[in-house]
């Protein structure tokens, strides 16, 4: 479990890290003649504080002791996928392709999603009573910035899903870029909350350094949920604006 919840960990930082550094280098193609980007700054913002808190994290499970949670484990195991082929995807975009896939219909997979999501949630929450119930339980400052970000990420998947709702009718689809990043953003703060859970019962210490991140995560995530926000209302515009085309784009290439 320790390996396996380590090494997951310490790709999906290499693969947030490395994806600020691409966002980077796309905002200063466009900078010149598009000008500032608010959804390429959130970006960095959020994959550099994302990226070195699943570093180190990974580390901290692989040397230092620490007994890997199964519930952590189950987070990153369904995170891991979809934020893989969301990563591929913005790969290709910044070598020039498509950056993302037209899902015509809804294919049965699309329509399982909903329902696996509430089998996949109610197991976890039995299984965090379990844990809670477990032994003593105690919560401290320290773990503050994990219980913000587990609202903020949700709010931000919220958004990112009711886009893709709003404009499947139209498009007579999805984008798979959008789907995969509305699974990201709630794997996410399910992480951040079961890293609590287990600090709460003394399974896992929170240092220094991951306090700081964590702190350094909560001003970032707001920002990129308000972004998201402002863009899914329309009171904002930006040339970056998605992690790949819209929907009825994609439907028309």
């Amino acid at each position: 479990m320790n390996l396996a919840v380590g090494v997951s960990n310490l790709i999906l930082g290499a693969i947030y890290t490395c994806y600020g550094i691409m966002t980077l280098v796309d905002l200063k193609r466009g900078w010149r003649t598009r000008g500032f980007s608010h959804f390429g700054a959130a970006w960095v913002a959020m994959a550099f504080t994302c990226g070195p808190h699943h570093l180190e994290h990974g580390l901290h499970i692989l040397y230092s002791g620490t007994s890997a949670g199964a519930l952590d484990f189950a987070a990153v195991a369904v995170g891991f996928p979809a934020g893989a082929i969301w990563f591929l995807l913005r790969v290709e975009a910044l070598a020039g392709g498509a950056g993302d896939r037209f899902v015509r219909g809804t294919p049965a997979w699309v329509a399982a999603l909903p329902y696996l999501s509430g089998v996949y949630l109610a197991a976890l929450v039995i299984e965090s009573v379990l844990l809670l119930d477990n032994g003593e339980s105690h919560l401290s400052p320290r773990m503050t910035p994990n219980i913000l970000l587990l609202g903020i990420y949700f709010l931000i998947g919220y958004y990112l899903i009711r886009a893709q709702l709003g404009t499947r009718s139209q498009a007579g689809g999805w984008s798979l870029s959008g789907l995969t990043l509305g699974i990201v953003f709630p794997t996410c703060g399910l992480m951040h909350i079961f890293f609590t859970e287990y600090a709460a019962v003394g399974q896992y210490g929170i240092d220094g350094v991951g306090l700081a991140i964590d702190w350094l995560a909560v001003p970032a995530s707001i920002y990129f949920v308000w972004v998201v926000r402002a863009l899914y209302l329309g009171t904002i515009t930006d040339w970056n604006e998605s992690a790949g085309r819209a929907p009825s784009q994609l439907a028309a290439a």
